[in-house]
């Protein structure tokens, strides 16, 4: 009885990493997507290193060792700069008026959409300040 309840623990344990993992992969495909607009590359490339240390620390340190990574990583350190949180601003709130203007009539989508802006921006504007580069 003992042994059945430990492996069903090591196969939640599995499918938990392989959930991490698969969601890291997913973030790492969108990094390979930040060419175009509104694509957050730092953003992307962070989230990807939270799912792979959560999944295989071996992948993680691979991907931490890049140099776009490093890149990427130290402009991401200590805050964002005001222009940075400018653009932010303006592309979060161009995304969710057109997508609750024209891609939905739903009044509780469109609430929702509302509800995940004032978050974002909150998110953004609660960042510490960097001087600019």
């Amino acid at each position: 009885m003992t042994s059945a309840a430990s492996t069903g623990a090591d196969e939640r344990s599995r499918l938990t990493r392989g959930v991490y993992f698969t969601l890291g992969a997913v973030c790492l495909i969108g990094v390979a997507l930040s060419f175009l607009p509104l694509i957050p590359t730092a953003d992307l490339v962070v989230l990807s290193l939270f799912f792979f240390s959560r999944s295989s620390p071996r992948f993680e340190t691979w991907l931490r060792n890049r140099p776009f990574v490093q890149r990427v990583l130290r402009r991401y350190e200590g805050g964002l700069t005001r222009k940075s949180k400018i653009q932010a601003t303006v592309g979060i709130v161009m995304s969710l008026a057109l997508s609750a203007g024209w891609l939905t009539d739903s009044v509780t989508i469109r609430s929702l959409l509302g509800f995940v802006g004032i978050y974002a921006l909150w998110f953004v504007w609660s960042r510490p300040a960097k001087a600019e580069d």
